[in-house]
């Protein structure tokens, strides 16, 4: 067995920890892939997808973006200067609460959403073909569990940083 499956295969916490991350760096490699054409980061395209599942008028505060996203204040001030120079969002006093911002898609930001959305899925699906509906569902239910033992509100698991801007 060569050093690269000795790696793969090691048993027990530090394999699984060890075959996450490679399922993490192979993952970004496969979001690279499918959003760079749409000039997004992963964490871009999240953003605009939350904003266009929440529903016409397309708009959430960054509190709650930062939330579901896992980002810091200041990490998610980064995701959406980012994404409003590129004219994807745009910020606007809180209609409830003037002294609050909130975020909402513009027309380019739900049209650029839909596509990179559509190309996202496509080739989610092309990927996950090589598995089966039940494959899926397992591994579904495995990390559902696992994000629950994740997201225990421990403060070392709690906000990270954004990711470096382009």
């Amino acid at each position: 067995m060569d050093v690269e499956a000795r790696y793969l295969s090691e048993p027990g916490p530090v394999g699984l920890f060890t075959r996450l991350t490679r399922v993490g760096l192979l993952v970004d490699a496969f979001q690279h892939r499918c959003l760079d054409t749409f000039g997004l980061l992963f964490i871009d395209y999240s953003v605009l997808r939350l904003l266009q599942l929440s529903g016409s008028p397309y708009r959430m505060s960054p509190t709650e973006l930062s939330e579901i996203l896992v980002r810091s204040s200041g990490g998610m001030t980064q995701i959406l200067d980012r994404l409003e120079r590129a004219e994807l969002v745009a910020r606007a006093a809180d209609p409830s609460d003037r002294r609050k911002v909130i975020i909402a898609l513009t027309p380019v930001g739900l049209r650029t959403a839909e596509r990179a959305n559509e190309r996202y899925a496509s080739e989610r699906e092309q990927l996950l073909s090589a598995l089966s509906p039940e494959a899926v569902d397992g591994v579904d239910q495995a990390i559902h569990r696992l994000l629950e033992v994740l997201d225990d509100g421990s403060p070392a698991l709690g906000a990270v940083a954004a990711p470096p801007l382009r």
